[in-house]
């Protein structure tokens, strides 16, 4: 963690979070109308929109979507049937934000984590503006911690308070995988996820449950980083504060320089191995610039955005 007094740069702050309300405007999730993957010749998947309860089966009328036959009434029948669904109003959104400790850190500006929490925070009210239903699901120092999806400012509210708690955990750490695994238990088809998070600590199965969370969700990311990890400045001293203990980082000694280039290069083959190559939109956030206008670019062109994390890793 970078050394430095706190402040709303390093610590996430109710008003800051009820302030991202005046955002809503710029973003209309229900608007998404696919969510692009950035591998195997950027194939498009449409976001499925509203969840969609079974109601019942008819007979089969010229113009219904085969995709919704039921195949087990017209066997039974020897008549074509189709299956009726009811639209529910609110659309689950679930946002899982990382509050691991290599989410506080920051050479410039703010510190992921806050911006972690803007974004969130941004999104959660452009939720809750259309009618949709958010929950948050925050994993990292301090375990897992998980509100269920609710309408309306309230439920926002709550939100918000989960994001601050979150953030004042300063004690262990815990992988992505971990995460998803049990947000697959609760969630129920049809939602909208949102990762949030630097990906540093992704887990062996996160692969695995990401294929499988896109099965029934849709999943976009956020991935949120320093400069530092895109590409290390000039020989500098950096002083950090890591396992309760103060260190210098000199960046100008050939050896150190080489590990941490080495270890961000794995970090970012790691990050597109893992989601992208699960179907997953990666959209970068990065914490020297306008976090506001690259989430707004991203959500809008995810396609590029991908295709932008290839383009880096190149």
């Amino acid at each position: 963690m970078a050394i430095t007094q706190p402040s709303e740069n390093t610590q996430v702050t109710a008003k800051a979070l009820v302030q991202t309300r005046r955002h809503v405007r710029l973003f209309n999730l229900a608007g998404i109308k696919k969510a692009t993957s950035a591998i195997s010749g950027m194939h498009d998947s449409r976001f499925r929109g509203r969840g969609m309860d079974y109601q019942e089966s008819r007979v089969y009328q010229a113009g219904d979507d085969i995709r919704n036959m039921d195949w087990r009434v017209t066997a039974r029948t020897g008549h074509a049937h189709t299956k009726l669904f009811q639209e529910e109003r609110e659309r689950p959104i679930y946002l899982l934000i990382d509050c691991n400790p290599s989410m506080r850190f920051a050479t410039r500006r703010q510190f992921k984590s806050v911006v972690a929490a803007q974004v969130a925070a941004t999104l959660g009210w452009s939720a809750i503006q259309q009618g949709d239903r958010v929950g948050v699901m925050t994993y990292g120092c301090g375990g897992i911690d998980i509100l269920k999806a609710t309408a309306g400012k309230k439920g926002m509210m709550s939100v918000i308070q989960q994001l601050i708690k979150a953030d004042q955990n300063s004690e262990g750490e815990t992988t992505l995988d971990a995460a998803l695994k049990q947000l697959r238990s609760v969630l129920r088809p049809g939602s909208l996820v949102i990762i949030v998070s630097d990906f540093m600590l992704l887990g062996e199965q996160c692969k695995k449950h990401l294929v499988q969370l896109r099965k029934h969700n849709d999943v976009i990311a956020v991935h949120v980083s320093d400069p530092f990890e895109q590409q290390l400045p000039p020989a500098a001293l950096f002083g950090l504060y890591q396992d309760e203990r103060h260190k210098i980082l000199n960046t100008g000694h050939a050896k150190v320089r080489a590990r941490i280039e080495q270890q961000l290069q794995n970090h970012r083959q790691q990050v597109i191995k893992t989601i992208l190559h699960s179907g997953v939109p990666v959209l970068p956030v990065s914490t020297a610039e306008d976090w506001l206008q690259q989430l707004k670019h991203g959500i809008a062109k995810p396609q590029q955005a991908g295709q932008q994390l290839l383009k880096d890793q190149a």
